[in-house]
């Protein structure tokens, strides 16, 4: 029965004109959903912003019954989420049956009480509007949305959705627009989502969507909104999947596998398009807008050709841009455009917020749009030929840039004193060009907002003044110069922001400020390659967030105090002394360890619990003495390995081949999200990785890279390289016994160093298991016994040596890979034998004649000759014997003997006849 007091209520609201008021059962709803019991309702003033629930800034009513029709919590939560499980009761929103719209957006909701999930409700037939977006949904929670049955907007983006098959089960309502965007969605498009033909907003980019789009796409004649950026789908140009679709007002398919040839002028026929997103991921696509010209008449916002081969390389701006005028965001980067710098965007769209001109051919100086643009916050121009120097006006005709990145041209002169008084700037980058100045100039101006500065790369010099105003910095970036002097302790003055500082490979010198540790920000600290010297500030420790640290190349000394939670240390090329560094607390992150060429000592520690992530360890030429634990077989993670030059001695583990197992985590690249360069119009641009770190256009810096001696020289490995590379080596030590057989089940190595030790026994045969092996150096030891002839096996390889050993038998110089190996890979081995060395193994060596004793030769002689007669006289006789009693024998013998002689007569009787018959 209908409350009498909700009607009286109705028609006091109808009378005074004022019905914004909401009802007292759906009040009580309210205060339980949020978590308030406190009953504190005047009725007798029933639109008192306190009770009136429809003045709450969260709620939306019917102007005329009062009764809630929509929720926003967004970012903020109440009864009906568990804070502890983050599980949302559902049930609680049932008393309000006519709601409408409900946002829970941001609240970190994993799921759902069990028996008040989503299911429930069902029940809210009035429901049309629901966003559930930037939660930790996944497939199983979301499965029973698709009971709701006036849903007609949904919301699902940046969960942890990752089956299409939620599309499938929504297919059955009359979406108008659903969003899965920025999910882990990895699957074909369904073509179960050509049957929502209501629908005019589908939003699914942000995920791993790939395979061919469905044809039956066309069918989705409705939509006004297409976004299926950022996947993995090929879509080949040119295509009927769109030809249908002329009520589009954005279409968005940038960062997918397109390839073929778009003609742009198809797109004519869209007479109400505001936003077209067409960069590729692919070399094999190209979008031409000349030939035919594309006439499109209507006046687009947002124009994304990056990387697509713009008019066939031809350099040609797009004309189409000489008659847009109402262009927001213009992206043209990546492609092969040439001509001076095309100010006339700037001027022609006076709403122009975002020009990307990265990565072209633009040359000539920066030529500055004739009148003050106010809109213009983000120019890339960065990775052109632009040159001459930056003008000093820039500050005068785009006084509200946000971001400036003119890195990797060819701009000369000096650092434009104007930069100070940029009052929005934040982000700044003009790294890698031909600006030689006095770095204090970089500091010359106020800089109110700045936070990242890149002047890497340059001839700046001069010292860093005194006093530094880094109020706002987070990125101060001034590498590859030649700035000189002390660093000043005012960079730690009001800079509790800073979160990157690298200035290596410059000439600072004199000691580390003891107040670096006030930096509690600090996440990378880089000054590798100066002049520093002193010890590192025991306070160092106090930098909980600092992950990489790279103080090689100076002249520091002193012991290493305990580290902080580091992932990346690097340290060589000092004076460092005293024992290896632990970290405060054990299983740490650490993932590199660089402390070559100190004057480190004394055992290798058990290191296993330590860093039990450890990926690179390098401890060469050191003095580390003692026996190389079995501890460290426990490092399952290590794939670099060199403590070569120490004076470790007895034998190598057995158990070395257990480390380095865990092939597929062997990677230096991985996301970390802690800072980012704050709002950036692009979402790619805020990305930051340990080990790495994003320049002001996005560029990976590889600040990780390491030395290791492979195929007889030093080489540097950085960057993405660092996942393919591995090695063991041990050389130039004392160890001594067997080469452990096991070594050869590390498939993974490509170097494997054990030369100028004192090992012996045999070559192990389980080498030839090493399929990538590139470098094996088994050089100056004891080893004997054959070859291994299995090693022919190794097809990757190329550096050998097993000079200097005992080895014997033939070399392997005729087979595989080892017949580019000369001579030097084999010398110092005396047994050795066969191609390239010079001593042959097929020549049959001469059998030695005994020696000639004459004392017993006077003796041997006589009875000699003495036992020839007596065998002699004894077979004579023993035939005239026989012949004398055997008188048949005696016939037969004298027979034979006249027949012989008579045949004899004959033949010689006839060869005289012909003799002289021929005279």
């Amino acid at each position: 029965m209908r409350n009498p007091c909700a009607s009286c209520l109705f028609l006091l609201c109808l009378y005074f004109g004022v019905c914004e008021a909401c009802l007292h059962k759906e009040r009580r709803a309210l205060l339980h959903i949020i978590g308030n019991e406190c009953e504190c309702v005047t009725w007798d003033n029933p639109v008192n912003g306190e009770n009136n629930c429809c003045q709450w800034e969260w709620v939306t009513c019917n102007s005329s019954t009062g009764h809630v029709i929509g929720l926003n919590f967004d970012g903020f939560g109440g009864e009906f989420v568990d804070m502890d499980q983050k599980l949302l009761n559902a049930s609680l929103f049932l008393p309000l049956q006519e709601l409408q719209s409900l946002s829970l957006r941001n609240l970190g909701i994993r799921g759902c009480i069990p028996g008040a999930g989503f299911e429930v409700w069902s029940k809210l037939h009035k429901l049309e509007i629901l966003d559930l977006s930037e939660n930790q949904l996944n497939d199983s929670t979301i499965s029973s949305l698709d009971r709701l049955p006036s849903l007609r907007s949904l919301f699902l983006s940046k969960n942890f959705i990752t089956n299409a098959q939620i599309i499938k089960g929504l297919s059955k309502r009359k979406l108008i627009v659903l969003d899965l965007s920025w999910n882990a969605i990895v699957d074909n498009i369904p073509r179960v989502a050509c049957k929502m033909t209501s629908l005019q907003e589908f939003n699914l980019d942000g995920n791993f969507f790939f395979g061919n789009l469905p044809p039956c796409i066309r069918n989705l004649t409705s939509l006004r909104v297409l976004d299926l950026s950022y996947n993995l789908l090929k879509v080949r140009f040119p295509t009927p999947n769109f030809e249908n679709m002329s009520s589009l007002l954005h279409l968005c398919l940038s960062h997918n596998q397109l390839e073929g040839t778009l003609f742009l002028s198809s797109f004519s026929k869209y007479i109400g398009l505001k936003y077209l997103g067409l960069s590729s991921n692919s070399t094999n696509f190209q979008v031409q807008t000349e030939s035919p010209a594309a006439n499109i008449s209507v006046q687009l916002e947002v124009l994304e050709l990056s990387n697509c081969n713009l008019n066939d390389k031809s350099g040609v701006v797009p004309s189409l841009l000489l008659r847009q005028h109402e262009l927001r965001i213009i992206d043209l980067s990546n492609n092969y455009l040439s001509g001076h710098f095309p100010s006339w965007l700037i001027e022609n769209n006076t709403n122009l917020s975002f020009l990307n001109l990265r990565n072209n051919s633009f040359f000539g100086p920066l030529v500055l749009p004739s009148k003050v643009t106010k809109k213009l916050s983000w120019l890339d121009a960065s990775c052109n030929m632009l040159g001459k120097e930056i003008p000093e006006a820039i500050n005068i005709t785009l006084p509200n840039l946000y971001y400036l990145n003119l890195s990797k041209n060819s701009f000369e002169g000096t650092h434009p004193s104007s930069f100070g008084y940029m009052e929005k700037l934040s982000h700044l980058d003009i790294s890698y060009n031909k600006i030689s100045d006095d770095i204090a100039a970089c500091f010359s101006g106020p800089h109110p907002s700045l936070t990242a500065l890149f002047v890497s790369n340059n001839s700046f010099h001069g010292s860093l003044p005194e006093f530094l105003n880094l109020t706002s910095m987070q990125y101060l970036v001034l590498n590859n110069n030649y700035i000189s002097g002390e660093m000043p302790t005012s960079i730690c003055n009001r800079s509790y922001l800073l979160a990157v500082v690298d200035t290596s490979n410059n000439r600072f010198s004199g000691s580390l400020p003891n107040c670096i540790s006030q930096l509690s920000n600090l996440y990378i600290l880089n000054l590798r390659g100066n002049y520093f010297s002193g010890s590192i500030p025991t306070d160092i420790c106090n930098l909980s967030r600092l992950k990489f640290l790279d103080l090689s190349k100076n002249v520091m000394s002193g012991q290493i105090p305990s580290l902080p939670n580091l992932a990346y240390l690097h340290l060589s090329e000092n004076n460092f002394s005293g024992t290896f560094p632990l970290p405060l607390s054990f299983n740490s992150n650490m993932k590199t360890i660089d402390l070559r060429y100190n004057q480190l000592g004394g055992a290798i520690p058990s290191i296993a619990e330590a860093f039990p992530e450890l990926r690179v360890l390098l401890l060469k030429e050191n003095s580390f003495e003692g026996v190389i634990s079995s501890n460290i077989c426990q490092m399952k993670y290590l794939r670099l390995l060199d403590l070569s030059n120490n004076m470790l001695s007895e034998q190598i583990p057995s158990c070395l081949c257990h480390i380095g197992l865990f092939e597929y985590f062997n990677s230096f690249q991985f996301q970390y999200s802690g800072f980012n360069l704050s709002a950036l119009p692009v979402s790619p641009y805020n990305m930051l990785l340990p080990g790495y770190y994003s320049d002001s256009n996005g560029t990976l810096l590889e600040l990780d890279q390491e030395e290791f001696t492979t195929k007889s020289r030093q080489d540097y490995y950085k960057g993405n390289i660092l996942n393919y590379m591995s090695g063991l080596d041990f050389s130039s030590n004392q160890l001594k016994g067997s080469i452990p057989e096991c070594i050869g089940s590390m498939q993974w190595l490509r170097v494997l160093n054990f030369s100028n030790n004192s090992l012996s026994g045999s070559i192990p045969k389980s080498l030839f298991n090493l399929s990538k092996l590139e470098s094996l150096d088994l050089s100056h030891n004891s080893l004997a016994g054959r070859i291994p002839p299995e090693l022919t096996a190794l097809q990757s390889l190329e550096v050998f040596s097993v000079a200097y050993n005992n080895l014997s038998g033939p070399t392997l110089g005729t087979k595989g890979q080892f017949i580019t190996f000369d001579k030097s890979s084999y010398e110092g081995n005396p047994s050795l034998c066969g191609p390239p060395l010079l001593k042959s193994c097929s020549t049959t060596p001469s059998i030695p004649l005994p020696e000639v004793n004459e004392d017993r030769d006077t003796i041997g002689g006589p009875i000699l000759f003495g036992s020839l007669a007596l065998f002699y006289a004894i077979g004579l006789w023993t035939s005239l014997a026989v012949l004398y009693f055997k008188r048949h024998w005696r016939w037969a013998l004298f027979l034979a003997v006249d027949r012989f002689a008579n045949l004899l007569m004959v033949r010689m009787a006839i060869l005289m006849r012909r003799f002289h018959s021929s005279d």
